[in-house]
């Protein structure tokens, strides 16, 4: 009897082990390090509020607890910092980056200035499952789904693939004004009447930054992307409600895919198991943490949070997709003449 239980004990002690080796390695070498999220946007916009919210406490989670630093590079709506992430950041554990839910999109259906594979990036998670809208200034005079549906609009745009699908599926006519280098320019080119709207805008970034203008009614928001109608949102009209076929229908189901990684956090490739499980852990923890679900809710964050796991699986599914699939997807997003010169460029 005492033999089987120092057995037992024996063999609790070492299947114990790993765990303990596993925090205990992560923790020696973030312990004095400096982790740096980077921010694929200019500041001031949602993609900066989620991105500065988690830096703000995901280190309390890191075992080691290491300084953890925010810092904008904004450019190609956050294509800069994903191909720099993947090129030439640390692979270490201590470069993590943020951008808009795209540009996984971007590198699966082979855009040039996408220089990474959306497959090989380590995916920590995402804060958010968001809905996306278009919306129009007040003073536009496009204050209906109607108006917006059937006259030329002129959009601020630093992702255009939720218009472009506008355009190729339902016949819009949205005018798109791009180089924005981020969100917060756009609104600002919204107030100076620069552009009459803004297409995929996040609600989430809506309610964070310009939560004034839906009490105000300074914009008029239109559209919805999502599976499901947002709480706040509900005679707001979703996309799929404009479907007349199963063509447009499939087409829809694809881009909004990406809705599940709204708030998408990425490391390199390469960096070591270790490590890449010890922030995805701290990511996770750091949805769960009550300071900070208490700050979110301050600051009118929503949180919804998608494990690192689950939308590995998601751009894997998607990448694995048929060229053809792939390609008319991207056709129906850019528009035919973007990507054929797409295909030229590469």
């Amino acid at each position: 009897m005492k033999r089987s239980l120092a057995v037992l004990t024996l063999a609790s002690v070492i299947a114990g082990t790993p765990a303990l080796s596993w925090a205990q390695n992560a923790a020696d070498f973030f312990k004095d390090k400096r982790v740096t999220v980077f921010i694929g946007s200019s500041t001031g916009g949602g993609t900066d509020a989620y991105g500065r919210a988690v830096a703000s406490f995901i280190g309390r989670h890191i075992p080691g607890n290491p300084n953890v630093v925010a810092s904008n590079v904004p450019g190609a709506n956050g294509l800069v910092v994903a191909n720099q992430l993947y090129n030439s950041m640390p692979k270490d554990g201590t470069a993590i980056g943020t951008f808009d839910r795209a540009a996984a999109l971007h590198a699966i259906w082979k855009n040039p200035r996408a220089q990474f594979v959306a497959t090989e990036l380590n995916w920590i998670g995402s804060a958010n499952i968001d809905t996306s809208t278009c919306v129009t200034w007040g003073a536009s005079g496009v204050d209906t789904l109607q108006k917006f549906m059937t006259q030329e609009v002129v959009l601020g745009s630093t992702s255009v693939y939720h218009a472009n699908m506008l355009n190729s599926l339902f016949g819009t006519k949205l005018k798109q004004v791009t180089g924005y280098p981020g969100g917060n320019d756009i609104l600002l080119a919204l107030e100076r009447g620069e552009v009459q709207g803004r297409c995929n805008w996040s609600y989430s970034s809506i309610i964070t930054t310009r939560p004034a203008w839906v009490k105000e009614k300074k914009i008029n928001i239109l559209l919805q992307f999502a599976d499901e109608k947002h709480p706040e949102l509900p005679n707001v009209p979703l996309v799929s409600e404009l479907v007349q076929n199963e063509g447009q229908k499939q087409m829809i189901d694809l881009v909004l895919t990406t809705q599940l990684m709204a708030r998408p956090f990425a490391l390199p490739p390469g960096v070591p198991t270790v490590r890449l499980e010890a922030i995805r852990k701290a990511f996770n923890d750091t949805m769960k943490d009550p300071a900070f679900l208490e700050m979110a809710k301050t600051q009118q964050l929503e949180i919804e949070p998608v494990t690192g796991v689950r939308i590995q699986e998601n751009v894997q599914r998607v990448s694995a997709l048929p060229p053809a699939l792939i390609r008319e997807m991207r056709d129906v997003v850019l528009g035919a003449e973007a990507s054929a010169a797409m295909d030229k460029a590469r």
